[in-house]
């Protein structure tokens, strides 16, 4: 004999497993490895892929929001920044 508590955790397991099965056909379906990427001078910004995320927003609402508070300097590059530090700790040379 079986009680409700028991027809309960029936369901939840069903759920489960079904979460679980969409969980990885999402996975499968997804590009393995890669992430949408934004760059602007020494700014640096990736997201990895969701279905849930509206990646070309987020990028607008950044570079919107980037423009506004240092205007064409975002532009810029910081070449000191980029390079490595002196000193023979690099791999050539």
């Amino acid at each position: 004999m079986t009680d409700l508590s028991s027809k309960d955790n029936d369901d939840a397991m069903t759920d489960m497993a079904g979460e679980l099965i969409q969980a990885k056909m999402d996975a499968v379906r997804a590009p393995q490895n890669l992430t949408h990427l934004l760059k602007f001078g020494s700014f640096h910004m990736e997201i990895v892929p969701s279905r849930h995320i509206d990646v070309e927003k987020i990028f607008k609402d950044v570079i919107a929001d980037l423009h506004k508070k240092f205007g064409d300097k975002i532009l810029e590059i910081d070449i000191k920044g980029l390079q490595p530090p002196s000193g023979g700790g690099g791999m050539h040379g």
